[in-house]
Order: structure tokens, then sequence, then C-alpha cells
């Protein structure tokens, strides 16, 4: 756990720094406290003695004045914690982005997506008080404890002795259950993450469980796993609770005994009877931070159960990052090669990839065939950078796609794009903030993409820019949704383009008009284009046909077509059908 622990304190950059400023008000505000409690142990005392005025009436104003200047640095305390808590939970967001990042979309073992939303956001805020309040309150109560324990040890080492192992207890008990509350700990995040990753599952996939009638045995299971954190919540807070009765004990019991022994002391003329009133209320000081820390340990416990999935993520075989983000070359030419690549998913036991060889011409149309899981989108997202081959270069322009600044270089367009929410134009800008409106509607028009929606006329003056874009393209329909996309793709105008079946939910007559558009338009643009369709690969420049994760033959297609190899028995196979 331990390890666990600074693998995320690390990422998340807590540091004494951060919480010195924090800590040292916490100090000075507990010796406010202990400082009030001695200016009324002193003025009690002054009642019951000689009750002299300027004496009472100078205490009393030291205690007014106290009074004030407390809450003052007690807020201030808590803005300064507060800041800290905000630096943390947003470097801590960082470091698990750059984590996923650096991963890319090729590396599996990351969770469903609810259980990696789950870290992101409910993981993190739950940390946040320990790592913050946790820790500084820990600061506060040991120096605190250190120097009270100094001031009643002066009158009753006995006392201070007692204090201080009741009080030592109110942190000790909580760490005698520490392994059963940590399983009951974890098993209550893993019942949270389960919940909410099919929770987040149902939302995403509605329409499915709908149109199977399995709509109300989904709801089912929810009902269960919502059970399922209902049992694991009650038994981790019986277990706390269990605890949190002890710990309250030794609070009452610790001031008790204290006072036990200075009643006896005094009776035995061991200790003056002025020294009572200090005692007692140095005491209860005394157990004010340990009070507090207990407090902050039931906050922070369900963020200490969210370190084992946050870990993980960090302890995940990582690529590159730096390799990934240094990056700046560009190429002399557009022309891709790969040699000799193989590449195996993690814990996949064969390779999705062996000793593939093939290249795309500058400036030429490439297209990649095959059946389902011959490895095509897999190669291209090695192209893109997603992740790393095991063996063999690939190379645009002669340059290593690992050196390439592949968001100037590249641009790919998904068979199932993310469309984000808001007007086209909105949607356009987010690929190239410079491009101008002119820009934007050639794009459309080459994409096919300017009459997207009914309710966008463009003869009634309605500018298909304007028209907005709901969440996930809820108004879209498939083939437009790609088209909108392939728009978003030739505004960066990248010199490579990739369409990764990003073309199937189009009609033929327009998919061969769209790519007729952009092969015209952009002469000098070398076009990857993945398609399961035979007739669209034999309008191109370059044909290569890809099975079991290797590269089963490649060329012009007219040539390759007059010979037999597995293109033409494709040709063949489609006509036949």
């Amino acid at each position: 756990m331990f390890a666990k622990q600074r693998l995320v304190m690390r990422a998340a950059g807590v540091s004494v720094w951060l919480l010195a400023p924090a800590m040292m008000l916490g100090v000075l505000v507990s010796c406010l406290y202990i400082a009030t409690a001695v200016c009324n142990a002193m003025l009690f005392n002054e009642l019951l003695s000689s009750r002299r005025v300027s004496t009472v009436v100078g205490l009393i104003i030291a205690i007014a004045g106290l009074l004030l200047i407390r809450p003052l640095l007690e807020v201030s305390g808590q803005l300064l914690q507060n800041r800290a808590g905000l630096v943390v939970k947003s470097r801590l967001r960082q470091a698990l982005l750059e984590q996923l990042d650096a991963r890319g979309p090729m590396r599996g073992g990351l969770g469903r997506s609810g259980q990696i939303q789950s870290v992101l956001t409910d993981g993190v805020e739950a940390i946040e008080p320990y790592f913050v309040k946790y820790f500084t309150q820990l600061t506060v109560t040991a120096l605190t404890a250190i120097g009270l324990t100094i001031a009643i040890a002066s009158i009753s080492p006995l006392i201070a002795g007692v204090l201080l192992v009741c009080g030592v207890a109110i942190i000790a008990i909580p760490r005698l259950w520490d392994r059963a509350l940590a399983d009951r700990g974890q098993s209550h995040w893993v019942a949270y993450e389960n919940l909410n990753a099919d929770f987040v599952d149902s939302m995403m996939g509605m329409s499915t469980l709908k149109s199977f009638g399995a709509a109300k045995d989904h709801g089912t299971q929810l009902e269960k796993q919502s059970s399922q954190l209902l049992k694991t919540t009650m038994g981790q807070l019986r277990l706390s609770l269990g605890e949190t009765g002890l710990s309250g004990m030794m609070k009452v019991l610790g001031p008790a005994l204290g006072l036990v022994i200075a009643i006896s002391l005094i009776s035995s003329e061991a200790m003056p009877i002025s020294s009572l009133f200090v005692v007692t209320l140095l005491a209860i000081e005394l157990f004010r931070p340990f009070t507090a820390l207990s407090a902050c340990w039931h906050e922070a416990f369900f963020g200490i159960s969210a370190l084992p999935a946050m870990s993980e993520l960090f302890e995940q075989e990582q690529t590159s990052a730096a390799t990934r983000k240094s990056p700046q070359n560009m190429p002399h030419s557009n022309e891709v090669s790969f040699v000799d690549i193989s590449y195996t998913y993690p814990g996949a036991a064969e390779p999705a990839l062996e000793q593939v060889t093939f290249g795309a011409p500058a400036g030429k149309t490439t297209a990649l065939v095959g059946l389902s899981g011959s490895g095509k989108s897999t190669a291209l997202g090695l192209l893109m950078g997603f992740d790393h081959p095991d063996s063999g270069s690939i190379t645009v322009g002669g340059v290593s796609a690992d050196s390439l600044d592949i968001a100037r270089t590249v641009t790919l367009v998904p068979q199932d794009p993310i469309i984000f929410p808001g007007t086209i134009r909105s949607i356009l800008a987010e690929a190239n903030p410079k491009a101008d409106e002119v820009e934007m509607m050639t794009a459309l028009k080459l994409a096919c993409a300017t009459n997207l929606h009914p309710d966008n006329n463009p003869d009634s003056g309605d500018n298909i820019l304007d028209l907005e874009i709901e969440e996930h393209a809820q108004n879209l329909s498939g083939g437009q949704k790609q088209r909108l996309a392939i728009a978003r793709a030739l505004v960066r105008k990248c010199p490579l383009l990739v369409l990764d079946e990003s073309t199937s939910g189009l009609d033929t007559q327009t998919e061969t008009t769209v790519l007729a558009n952009i092969r015209k338009t952009y002469p000098n643009l070398t076009l990857l284009l993945v398609t399961h369709r035979i007739d669209a690969a034999e309008q191109t420049d370059h044909v290569v046909v890809m099975g079991y994760g290797k590269v089963l033959c490649s060329g012009n297609p007219c040539t390759l077509s007059q010979e037999d190899n597995a293109w033409s028995r494709l040709i063949s196979a489609q006509m036949g059908a």
C-alpha cells in the first residue's frame, strides 16, 4: 500500500513545500487555542484567589483578542489548505490523463469507461483529503502534542504520560482496523466502480437495450449492483463505527484519568490546586488535534480505498511518452513505408501484425483491404503513434514516425468519429483555428456535407456553419457524421490523410464523389484508404491486401487483377456474390 501511495503522491506533486503554509497556520491556530486555555486557567485562579481587577481585566481582554484573531487564522489556514487541495487534484488529473495518452487507444487494461471515469473524477476528489487534510493535520497534531506534553510534564509527568498514551491510542486504534477497513474499503470502491461503469454503459447503450427489449433486465442488474454497493457500504460503516466508538472512549478516558490523577496529587499536596485548571484545560487542548486527526482519517478513508485503482494506471507498462511529446520533425515527402513491422497487443497470445512490409506512394491513393481482423486498423494505429511496433520501422518521407510531429503530418478519420457538440463552425475551427469561412465551406463541399440536416436550408439563407450539432451527434445519421468528420479532416490540410472505413456509411455514389473531390482538389495529398469495398479499392493507385496480420500482396490494382493472388481472388469472390 505504501508503495502505491508514494507512486500516486509523486504523480500529484505532494510535498512538504506545498503543505507547509497550511501546516504552519494550523500550528499557529493550535498555539492560539493553547494560549486561550492558559489565559482561562489564569483567570479562574485569579478569581479564586486575589481577584485583582487589573489582572482580571487584562486576562479578559487577552482572551477576547485571542478569540477574535483565531477565526481569521482558521479561515486563512482553510483557504491555504483548499488551495493546496486544488493544486493536488489538478496535478493528479493531469498525470492520469498523461498516462492514458501515453498508452494510446491501442493499449488494453485500462478498464471500462465508467471505471476510468470513477478514478479520474471521484477517485481524485476522494484522495485529496488524505494527501492534504490528513497529512496537514498529522503534522499539526504531532507538533501540538509534543509541545503540550512538555508543558503538562513540567507540572506532572504522570498526567502527561497518561494523556499522551490515550492520545496516541486515538491514532493507533484505526490502524488496528487498518487491514479490515482496507479490505472493506476496497470492496466498497470496486462495487462503486462497477455500478458507475454499468450505469454509463446503460446510458450510452440505451437504444440497443430498448431494441433488444433488455432495458428491464439491465435495470435489474443495476439494482443488484446498487444492493452490492449498499452491502459493502454498511459493512464498512459498521466496522468504522466500532473503531469510532473505541476512539471516542479514549477521548473521554484521557481527560478523566488526568483529572483523577490531578485531584489525587492535590489531595496529597504533591501538586498545588492552582495547577488544576491549567492541567484540565491543557488536557482538553491536547486531545483537540487528536480528535481532528481522527475525523480527517475517516474523511480520507474513501480516498485511501481508491489508491489501488489509481496507482494501477501508473504501474502499468508505459510507452515512451517523451518520444511522443518531443518530436517536431516534418517529412520532406509524403511517402509512407512499413518495413518488417511486428506488433502484439498487450495480453494477446498471437501477434496482430507479423513482419508487415508495404509502401504508400507520395501523392497517390493507397487502399488497404482485407477481412476484419487482418491488421489494417492496427497498422494505421501504429502510423498515428497510438502505440509503437515491437520491431521494424515506420517512416514518412524517410523520417521515423516516432520522431514526427504527427498532429501536423497525418489526419485520421475513423469509422465511428467523435463529433463534439457545437456549431459546425466551432467543430471545424477545433481542427484548424485559422481556417476562414471560405475554407470551411470548401471542405464541406468536398465532403458532400453542405446539406446535413433538413432544418438547415441554404436556399432560405441558412448558413450550414451555424447548424448546431447535438451531443454524440444525435441529430446526424452515421453517414452524415462521417461526411462532417471528413470535412473536419480536410480543414486541417495535413499532407497525409487516413480514412479508416470512414466512408462505410456512405452510398457508393457519394463515396466515389467524395474521394474524387479530394483527389482532384489535393493532387499532392497522400491518401490511405481502409475499405471493405472492392469497387472503391479498384479506383485507387495502389492496393495492399492484408490477411492474418500479414501482407498477402500489393501493387497496382489493375496489374494485380491479371494474376493469381489474394487481390484477384477478392474480385472473383465479389463478382461471384
